[in-house]
C-alpha cells in the first residue's frame, strides 16, 4: 500500500452555504504523516457563474471579488477536475481547519454539480478524511500546555484559526486566503505534533472508520471519550459518552448518552424525549432541559478515544467525576438488562419520527435522494469525458430525475457559448429566478449596504465591494435585456 500523505487545502467562497454557494479559490499543500512538505502548493480559482448572486459578507471577510474570480478562474468544470486530481491519490487523507463540516461539504456539492462521485474519493484506495480543528481541541482538553490559548472577552476560549496563530506566533499572511490559511494550519499542527507525537498520531490513526468502529460497543454499552465543538466549551468540548443504539434510518451514525448526566430519560416517551432534543432553545420551557443524547457519525472522522486516554488529572481539572460517570453507565446497563430488546427500540424512537425536508433544487439535493444507481454513474462518467458538442448533441437519459436539469445547467456555467437560442433563454431566466428566491437581490442590496457600513474595512475589502456590486448591476441589466 502507498505510504498516506496529508492534504491540507481549504477554500474561500462566495458565501457560508456549501450546497448552494460556490468556491471562488482553493490551495492545497501536501505533506508527509510527519507534516514534512511534499512538492508545490495548488493555488487556483473559479469563474463566478450567474445563477448564484455572492454574498456581500463572503466578499468582505476574504477580499475577493467575482472580477477577480472571473480574470483568474477556471471554470468550475476544470477547477474541480484539478482539486479531484490531487484528493483521489491514493493514500491521501483530506485534511483543513473546520474542513469536515465545512470544505469538504462545498467540495462534495461541487463534484455532485460536476458528475462526479462525491463520496468515493473519501475512502477509495487507502484514502480518508481529517480535521485539524477537533484535534486543536483535544489538546485544549487533554495537553493545554501544547498551545498559548486565546480568549474571548467572555472568557471562553477561541479555536479560529486566525486567534491561534497570532496567540502563538504563527506567520498568518493574510487570514482568509486560502493559501495563508493551509500553511498557517500545517503550523499549527506541527506546533501540536512537536508538544505530543503519541497524542498527535494516534488522533491521526484513528480517522479511519474501522479504527472508530473498534471503540463503539452499544451492546456492552461500553463508554469512550468524545471530542466535539457540539458539546461547548464550558466542558472543555469533550465527555464521556457510552453508546446506546445504532440510528434507525443513517447507517453511520450511532446513538450515544452523555454520562456527565444522569440518564432519566428512559422514564419519558420517544415523542416527548424527541421534542425536547430537537426544540428551538426558544420552545423549551424554563424547566425542560435536553435529553443527554446525541449521535455521533462514524465515517466523519469523529474525534474518539479510549477512556483510558483520561488520567485522573485530566479528569479532574475536566471536571469529570469519576464515581458520578460509572454511576450512569451503571444505571444505563442495568436498564439494558431490565428492558432487554425495548431499550433499543424506545432509544430508537426519539430518531426514527424525524424526517429530512426535501431539498428539490439540483444542485443542492445529493442528500436528497438516493445514491445513483450503477447505470447513471456509468452515464455520469461519459458526461465528464464528452465535449461540449457531444454534450449538446447526444440525447442523455437517465434514471435518476435530478440528473437532467443537473446536465443543462453543468453545459450552461462551464460553455454557455454552446447552448442553442432556446437553451440560453432558458439558462438566463433560471438566473434570474434564483436571484429572486433563497438570497434574492433584495437581500443582496440590504446585505452590501450593511458590509460597507463597517468601521474597519481596509481598502482591498471596499474596493473588492465596489467590484461586487458593479459586477451583479452589470450582470442584472445583462440578463434582463437577453429576454426581453
Amino acid at each position: 500500500m502507498r505510504r498516506a500523505t496529508i492534504y491540507w487545502h481549504d477554500y474561500e467562497t462566495s458565501g457560508s452555504n456549501p450546497s448552494l454557494d460556490r468556491p471562488w479559490q482553493f490551495a492545497g499543500v501536501r505533506t508527509s504523516p510527519e507534516l514534512e512538505l511534499i512538492g508545490d502548493g495548488l493555488t487556483l480559482y473559479s469563474k463566478p457563474t450567474p445563477d448564484r448572486l455572492p454574498h456581500p459578507t463572503a466578499v468582505r471577510i476574504t477580499g475577493i471579488s467575482p472580477m477577480t474570480a472571473e480574470r483568474e478562474g477556471l471554470s468550475e468544470q476544470a477547477f474541480i477536475e484539478r482539486i479531484h486530481q490531487e484528493l483521489a491519490q491514493p493514500g491521501t487523507c483530506g485534511a483543513g481547519y473546520n474542513s469536515l463540516r465545512f470544505d469538504d461539504e462545498v467540495t462534495r456539492f461541487t463534484l455532485w454539480r460536476n458528475f462526479y462521485d462525491p463520496y468515493v474519493r473519501e475512502y477509495s484506495h487507502g484514502n480518508s478524511r481529517w480535521d485539524l480543528i477537533d484535534v486543536v481541541r483535544a489538546f485544549y482538553a487533554l495537553r493545554p500546555e501544547a498551545l498559548n490559548w486565546p480568549y474571548h472577552d467572555d472568557g471562553k476560549p477561541s479555536f479560529k484559526l486566525e486567534h491561534l496563530t497570532a496567540a502563538n506566533g504563527i506567520e498568518h499572511g493574510a487570514a482568509h486566503d486560502a493559501m495563508s490559511d493551509v500553511l498557517a494550519t500545517i503550523e499549527v499542527a506541527r506546533k501540536l505534533r512537536q508538544a505530543d507525537a503519541v497524542l498527535f498520531d494516534e488522533l491521526f490513526a484513528r480517522r479511519f472508520k474501522p479504527a472508530v468502529e473498534a471503540l463503539i460497543d452499544s451492546q456492552a454499552i461500553k463508554p469512550f471519550v468524545y471530542v466535539s465543538g457540539t458539546l461547548g466549551t464550558e466542558r472543555h468540548c469533550l465527555t464521556a459518552v457510552a453508546p446506546l443504539a445504532p440510528h434507525p434510518t443513517v447507517n453511520s451514525e450511532v446513538i450515544c448518552a452523555d454520562l456527565r448526566r444522569a440518564p432519566d430519560f428512559l422514564d419519558d416517551s420517544p415523542a416527548e424525549l424527541a421534542r425536547r432534543l430537537f426544540a428551538k432553545k426558544d420552545d423549551l420551557l424554563d424547566s425542560e432541559a435536553r435529553p443527554p443524547l446525541m449521535t455521533i457519525r462514524v465515517n466523519r472522522a469523529p474525534l474518539v478515544l479510549p477512556m483510558a486516554a483520561l488520567t485522573p488529572d485530566d479528569a479532574k481539572r475536566l471536571q469529570l467525576d469519576g464515581d458520578q460517570l460509572r454511576a450512569h453507565l451503571t444505571a444505563l446497563r442495568e436498564a439494558r438488562s431490565a428492558m432487554g430488546e425495548q431499550f433499543g427500540t424506545h432509544i430508537k424512537a426519539i430518531y426514527g419520527g424525524r424526517e429530512r425536508e426535501p431539498i428539490l433544487d439540483p444542485d443542492a439535493s445529493l442528500y436528497s435522494g438516493d445514491f445513483l444507481s450503477r447505470a447513471d454513474k456509468a452515464m455520469a462518467n461519459e458526461v465528464r469525458q464528452s465535449t461540449p458538442a457531444e454534450l449538446r448533441d447526444r440525447q442523455w437519459v437517465f434514471a435518476d430525475v435530478r440528473l437532467p436539469d443537473l446536465l443543462f445547467r453543468y453545459r450552461a456555467r462551464n460553455w454557455p457559448q454552446h447552448l442553442s437560442d432556446d437553451e440560453t433563454v432558458q439558462w438566463r431566466e433560471h438566473c434570474l429566478t434564483q436571484w429572486q428566491s433563497g438570497f434574492s437581490k433584495d437581500d443582496f442590496d440590504q446585505a452590501l449596504g450593511k458590509e460597507r457600513e463597517q468601521d474597519d474595512l481596509s481598502d482591498r475589502q471596499r474596493q473588492a465591494l465596489d467590484e461586487l456590486e458593479q459586477w451583479v448591476t452589470q450582470l442584472s441589466q445583462s440578463l434582463a435585456q437577453a429576454i426581453e
